[in-house]
């Protein structure tokens, strides 16, 4: 059995390459049509990517009856140097007047958004906009918990780049809460040095 450079055997990277290529939460059945794998083959697949990393299980509620219906999403590949060099060089460090730093660059906030329209759409059927939320950060890599009045961040996926850069990367943060929920108003509190960053929702 051959593993590639993501931890992966080469049955699992075409499950996953399938994944990426629909750019959604995909359900089992559909991958069935798409890779012609039986449903206990692709199964192990899946429970191998979604337990290395390597893709998302998500609950489709779509208001009806029974049990919700599992699909599987791609995560991203953490691009973690390209995150450090493009938040540095958009990082306009402390201000030469008062020797402080920026508050949270708003182009980042508007990318950050962006991202997270785009994920908005590939959980699909996620009704409720804090489970939404909470879902999108846990396929990225934050390890939400859910404290009630906030959510917590125990993780950062690209931690480098947000203790060296925060005002640019946090902002990026930022906006992909506020395009998951697709709508402004949700606050972010960085705590990049020690994790535990909190995030409110509106």
């Amino acid at each position: 059995m051959e593993i590639n450079d993501q931890g992966v055997t080469a049955a699992q990277a075409r499950v996953l390459a399938t994944l990426r290529e629909a750019g959604r939460a995909v359900t089992l059945t559909e991958l069935q049509d798409l890779t012609g794998l039986h449903a206990n083959t692709l199964r192990g697949h899946l429970d191998a990517l979604v337990a290395g990393g390597n893709a998302s299980r998500i609950a489709s509620r779509s208001g009806g009856r029974g049990r919700p219906a599992w699909g599987y999403l791609a995560r991203e590949p953490e691009y973690a140097a390209l995150a450090l060099a493009l938040a540095s060089g958009l990082d306009r460090g402390a201000d030469p007047d008062t020797g402080t730093d920026h508050s949270l660059d708003p182009a980042a906030v508007r990318g950050g958004r962006a991202w997270g329209e785009q994920l908005r759409s590939q959980l699909g059927a996620v009704e409720d906009d804090r489970d939404r939320v909470l879902l999108a950060l846990a396929h990225t890599g934050f390890a939400p918990e859910d404290d009630g009045d906030r959510v917590t961040l125990n993780a950062c996926p690209i931690l480098e780049a947000a203790r060296a850069h925060p005002t640019v990367v946090c902002a990026v943060h930022l906006g992909l809460v506020e395009g998951v929920l697709g709508r402004r108003g949700a606050t972010l509190h960085p705590r990049p040095d020690t994790l535990g960053c909190g995030v409110g929702l509106p």
